[in-house]
């Protein structure tokens, strides 16, 4: 949930599917389109139309013209299992909507009735997850909420649903999945989660005291050792107070990695992970990006963000 796309899923249609939807849910509309346009910042150049499934990269699921592109995976994650579960869903909605028809068509109407009152109705149960703006804004958070979506931020938010009894049955009743096989896959995915985030902090506790906590200690001797005056002690108290944060801020990091204990819920221990190692992971950085600010360019031993974004 850090780049494309957020947390929160919801389909983006475009305007030209997105219409046609609606039209079947009025019961009337014209084949015309609304043109939208390009912003190019620039007055005075030509205004070039949009395609009408223009990608919205900010969208977990979006339809590009011709296909669905589902972008919710890891960078580091596994198709196979997104697949399988993206292809029951779609399998369940298939046979569901089929059976619908079947159903109509068996009381009396026509074929080509029953398919619409039947897209009709699943169209007006689900348009509540079709989302056009901007996936990233916190006023689409807000709305989310008020529409009865869900945001699951963290892994241990989320697992929970793959073993959820509705989803068992799901993979269950179409021969993809047995419980045992979905609670394998749920006690994997949240220990390797746990062993992630202990890993990651582990290292960032090695950086900080091995690394970046010396180049502050030397920032402060050269600072004592430079002599009296107003300005010197200033720098001086500003650096010291940095120094002890860092520390403290080592060691609660420390105390976090020490406290990592392997539990026999793995949910359990995947949330003690994300309820304390990874606060006293984000207490190490912001002290360290404080005196990223302050301690000298030859003392301090890793790249900064300006060399990094700008001068490198």
């Amino acid at each position: 949930a850090n780049e494309a796309p957020p947390a929160i899923i919801s389909i983006f249609l475009g305007a030209e599917l997105e219409k046609a939807y609606n039209a079947i849910e009025s019961g009337s509309g014209d084949a015309a389109t609304p043109q939208s346009y390009l912003g190019l910042g620039a007055a005075v150049l030509p205004r070039l139309p949009m395609h009408g499934g223009d990608r919205n990269r900010t969208s977990p699921f979006a339809f590009t013209g011709n296909k669905f592109e589902f972008r919710a995976l890891g960078s580091s994650q596994s198709l196979g299992l997104p697949n399988t579960v993206l292809n029951t869903i779609a399998a369940e909605a298939i046979d569901a909507l089929a059976a619908e028809v079947e159903r109509n068509v068996s009381g009396g109407s026509s074929l080509e009735e029953a398919v619409l009152a039947v897209v009709k109705q699943a169209w007006t149960d689900n348009k509540r997850i079709v989302f056009d703006g901007d996936g990233y804004s916190e006023d689409w958070h807000a709305e989310a909420e008020g529409r009865g979506l869900l945001n699951l931020r963290t892994t241990p938010d989320a697992l929970p649903c793959l073993t959820a009894a509705d989803s068992v049955a799901m993979f269950e009743r179409y021969d993809v999945l047995n419980e045992r096989e979905i609670e394998a896959r749920f006690e994997v995915l949240a220990e390797q989660y746990a062993t992630s985030i202990n890993i990651e902090a582990e290292t960032a506790a090695q950086i900080a005291r091995t690394m970046l906590l010396p180049a502050a200690v030397s920032y402060v001797t050269r600072l004592r050792v430079a002599g009296e005056g107003e300005g010197l002690a200033f720098l001086l108290g500003e650096a010291t107070g940095l120094l002890d944060d860092f520390v403290t801020a080592i060691r609660g990091l420390e105390a976090a990695n020490a406290g990592h204990t392997e539990s026999e819920d793995v949910l359990v221990h995947a949330g003690y992970v994300r309820d304390t190692v990874v606060p006293a992971m984000d207490a190490v950085r912001e002290v360290a990006d404080q005196l990223e600010h302050i301690v000298p360019d030859d003392l301090w031993p890793l790249p900064r963000y300006s060399e990094i974004l700008f001068i490198k």
